[in-house]
Order: C-alpha cells, then structure tokens, then sequence
C-alpha cells in the first residue's frame, strides 16, 4: 500500500461478518463477528489502526453496511466490489490453509464443507482482489510514466 493506514475488507451478512485487516504484508487480523456486533468491533479497530480503505462485498446488506462503515471509519474510503465465487474461493482456501487428514483427504474439496463459518476468507479475498486490481490499474501508468 502507497499510503499509511490499513485495508479492511467486509464481508456482510444477515447473521454474521467477516472481516479480514491487512497490511503491506497481507493479512493480520481476521474473524467472523455476529452482524449485531459489527459496529463495536468496527469501533475497537478503529481506535488501533488507521483505516484508509474498506473493501466491502456487494451482496447481502451491502447498504446497510456502507452506511455504518461511514458512520464508523469516517476517514476511511469505502469500495463496492463484486462477490462473485467468492464463497467457492474461500472454502478452496480454506481447504488449503486447514489440509484434511485422514480419510476426508480422499473426499474432493468440492464435496467439504469447512466446520467452521469462513466468512473472514471471504472479507480477505475481497481485499486481494481489490489490491490486485489497484496493482494492475497502477502498471500500466508505471510503463508510460517511464518512457518519455
């Protein structure tokens, strides 16, 4: 990341929250939060690192929840990004990060459900997928930037 400050990726629900705080070395804070302690959670972040950008998933309450992330972070940007195979990406993930054992390795990850909600992968995908747009963006500008 360019500027100080961290990125904080949302992923928002009915129920419960993921969230995923990441810094210039990737990830360093995630969990799933009920829905109802959100703002709290939002509040307690805040008041220990600078959040410059939220990334937030477009789907299930996404309004709702852009209005509290401006109530919350007010200084902090907030991104709509699309949340298309997300949960597909973050169970593969998931699956990556937790190998199974014992006989459920022979059980395609395509038919594993994760024991635990990994919503918090989610919010952390949807950040990646922004940094990575933002990188890509950024080259293309580098590439005419140096020739002249």
């Amino acid at each position: 990341m360019n500027r100080p400050g961290w990125l904080l990726g949302v992923d928002p629900g009915h129920q419960k929250c993921g969230l995923a705080l990441l810094d210039d070395g990737g990830p360093v804070w995630a969990a799933v939060v009920p829905t109802a302690s959100v703002a709290a959670t939002l509040q307690e972040l805040a008041s220990s690192h600078p959040i410059r950008q939220v990334v937030l998933g477009n789907g299930t309450r996404s309004r709702e929840f852009r209005r509290l992330l401006q109530e919350h972070l007010p200084a902090a940007a907030v991104a709509l990004l699309d949340e298309t195979g997300t949960t597909l990406a973050a169970r593969s993930r998931y699956w990556q990060e937790h190998p199974p054992r014992g006989l459920w390795r022979l059980v395609p990850t395509t038919m594993r459900l994760p024991p635990v909600p990994f919503d918090d992968l989610v919010a952390r995908l949807l950040a990646e997928r922004w940094l990575a747009a933002q990188a890509a963006a950024a080259e293309p500008a580098e590439k005419t930037g140096g020739a002249g």
